[in-house]
């Protein structure tokens, strides 16, 4: 596999950590059983990375106190990346050809017990130079007659890094604290507050992109320890009189590495005849800072050094738009969806080129037992 799709591969070991915490702030229990299966296309413009992937999520109520659920995923990568080195005219960067193949899952069971909602998972994810094995466990406690629910959750993964053509095999440890409150404020009005501590230690290395310091070629270069704090604010509000509801939510995030993020969205679930077709319009911005060891290149004697855009200065904005048909009602829907990303770097000096567009089309079934 190729440089850059660390940058895919990361954004999924993200999702699979949402994926285990999903159930800290909805409802951990389902009233039928649920198949979900989804293809989807992501591809870069200019012929940069493109992702072919094929998910499917079940959830299968085994008693009145236990849900089994779990995910799969399959994805075929490919494409070109930047390598990290400058661009040789100032205006394009670097690439470099990448192929992969990546098989993740996760599996969970909530428990019931009273007003706790407990919840144990596990995850997997395989790369040809990546390995990731994890654990979760989550609990939810009801207050105040079901309107207020306090969320406690941790999670862990272990990670084997290598890199095609070399022998390098280093490891990786991520550990993930959450403390959330989901609190019914009014009829259709519900917030949910959340607050992650999270803590990597070993290879934050990416071992494919490289710099260039003093006009010589290195590999990168970052520290073996992150800490990473968020915060995490979600309303949804039921709007009756248009037969929809909406969602607002912002993310601040913060690490160690002098990286500060903001992260906004707004939704709109607006339903149409008489709740058979259901559109969602959206919309996202992110924000984030430069590493502290952030540079297209370097001299003198750094201690730690990355040319890789991922930590630079960047905004994206993202618009998407899904919608859902209920073939048999309660029974079987088709989802189909389509998001447009723009990003930019914001420090005023990386070339733009390094910062791809992307679009990604989406469709599969939705069936309900």
């Amino acid at each position: 596999m190729h440089p850059a799709s660390t940058s895919g591969r990361a954004g999924f070991r993200t999702l699979l950590q949402v994926s285990l915490f999903h159930s800290l702030i909805v409802s951990s229990s389902l009233a039928e059983d649920v198949l979900e299966t989804r293809y989807q296309y992501y591809q870069e413009d200019h012929g940069r990375v493109r992702v072919d992937s094929e998910y499917s999520l079940f959830s299968t109520d085994l008693s009145d106190t236990m849900v089994l659920d779990g995910t799969f995923l399959y994805s075929a990568i490919s494409g070109a990346s930047p390598t990290g080195l400058p661009s040789y005219n100032g205006e394009h960067v670097p690439l470099v050809d990448l192929e992969d193949e990546r098989m993740a899952a996760t599996l969970g069971l909530t428990t019931q017990l009273g007003r706790h909602s407990l919840k144990t998972g596990v995850s997997y994810s395989n790369e040809s130079d990546y390995l990731s094995l994890g654990a979760s466990v989550s609990d939810t406690i009801s207050f105040n007659s079901k309107n207020t629910e306090l969320v406690l959750g941790f999670a862990y993964a272990s990670d084997t890094i290598g890199a095609n053509g070399s022998p390098l095999e280093e490891t990786k440890d991520t550990f993930d604290w959450l403390v959330g409150v989901n609190q019914i404020l009014g009829p259709g009005t519900l917030l949910t507050v959340n607050a992650g501590l999270g803590l990597k230690q070993g290879f934050l290395t990416d071992p494919y992109k490289r710099v260039l310091i003093n006009d010589e070629v290195y590999h990168e270069n970052r520290p073996d320890r992150k800490v990473e704090q968020l915060l995490y604010v979600q309303l949804t509000q039921d709007l009756k009189s248009i037969n929809a509801s909406a969602d607002i939510s912002y993310r601040l995030g913060h690490n160690d590495h002098g990286m500060l993020s903001h992260t906004m969205s707004v939704a709109l679930n607006k339903y149409f005849f008489n709740k058979r077709l259901l559109v969602r319009p959206s919309f996202r911005y992110y924000r984030q800072s430069e590493a502290d060891y952030y540079a297209e290149e370097f001299t003198g004697d750094p201690e730690y050094y990355s040319a890789d855009y991922r930590v630079s200065a960047e905004e994206t904005f993202n618009l998407g738009l899904q919608m859902r048909v209920q073939l048999i009602p309660d029974r079987l829907a088709l989802d189909l969806g389509y998001e447009r990303y723009l990003t930019r770097g914001t420090d005023g000096h990386t070339p733009q080129s390094a910062y791809p567009d992307a679009h990604s089309f989406t469709a599969g079934f939705h069936v309900q037992f």
